[in-house]
C-alpha cells in the first residue's frame, strides 16, 4: 500500500494504516510553558533635603543678614550677574540704582522665613510660609527668598519645591503674585485726589465768575 502523505509503500493493511494515521493526527501537542519574571515592587521614597542642606539653611538664619543676595547674582531677580555688566539682562535693573529696602519683605514674612530656615526639613513650615505670603500679597517676595536660597545651594530640594510652588500658586491666582502695595500708598492717593478735586472746583468757580461778569457786567 502506498502512503497518501509521503508516497512510500507500506506492507501494512489499509485498516492498520488508517488507525496509525488517525492516532498520529490526534496526539495532543504539549502546551508551551511561559516563564514570567517577577517585577519588583516600586518603592516610593519621599524627597527630603540632606542633613548638609538643613545645616546650611540654619546657618543662613544665624547669619548677619539672612536676606542678603550672594555675590554674582542680581540683587533684584537673583539671576546670574554677568561680569562687568552695569544692568541685569533678566529684569533690566541698573545695579547702581538698586535700593535694598525696596526688596525687603514685611516683618511678618521675615519672621516666618527665619522660622522656616531654622527647621528647613519641616514641609508644613514651608506650606505655612506660602499661605502667609498669599494672604499678604507677598508671593513674589516669597519666591525671591527661595531663589536666594537656591543661589546658595542650587541642589536644595526644598528650595526648588518652594520656588515651583510659588510659580504654581501664581499661575492659579495671578492676583496673589502681585507685589504688596507700599505702606501709606492709599493715603497719599487720597490726598492727591483731594488736591486735584479742590483745584478743579477752584478753576470752575473762577470760570463761572468770569462768565458771570461778562454776561451781567457793565459794558
Amino acid at each position: 500500500m502506498t502512503c497518501a502523505r509521503c508516497g512510500k509503500e507500506s506492507r501494512a493493511r489499509p485498516e492498520e494504516a488508517l488507525v496509525v494515521a488517525v492516532t498520529q493526527e490526534s496526539e495532543p501537542v504539549p502546551p508551551v510553558q511561559q516563564r514570567f519574571t517577577p517585577v519588583p515592587a516600586l518603592k516610593v521614597v519621599a524627597l527630603r533635603p540632606s542633613d548638609e542642606q538643613v545645616r546650611g539653611a540654619a546657618a543662613m538664619a544665624r547669619s548677619e543678614d539672612p536676606f542678603a543676595v550672594p555675590p554674582g547674582f542680581c540683587p533684584k531677580c537673583i539671576a546670574a550677574r554677568r561680569e562687568g555688566a552695569e544692568s541685569c539682562a533678566s529684569c533690566g535693573l541698573v545695579y547702581a540704582n538698586f535700593s535694598p529696602e525696596e526688596q525687603r519683605p514685611s516683618e511678618d514674612l521675615q519672621a516666618a522665613w527665619l522660622s522656616v530656615l531654622g527647621r528647613w526639613d519641616d514641609r508644613d513650615a514651608h506650606d505655612r510660609l506660602l499661605s502667609l505670603a498669599v494672604g499678604r500679597g507677598e508671593l513674589a517676595m516669597a519666591g525671591r527668598l527661595y531663589r536666594i536660597r537656591l543661589a546658595q545651594a542650587p541642589e536644595d530640594l526644598y528650595a526648588q519645591r518652594g520656588r515651583d510652588e510659588v510659580v504654581r500658586l501664581a499661575s492659579a491666582s495671578p492676583v496673589a503674585f502681585a507685589p504688596a502695595a507700599p505702606p501709606g500708598l492709599s493715603s497719599r492717593t487720597q490726598l492727591v485726589v483731594a488736591i486735584i478735586f479742590f483745584l478743579f472746583l477752584l478753576v470752575s468757580a473762577l470760570l463761572i465768575f468770569r462768565q458771570f461778569r461778562l454776561t451781567f457786567g457793565r459794558p
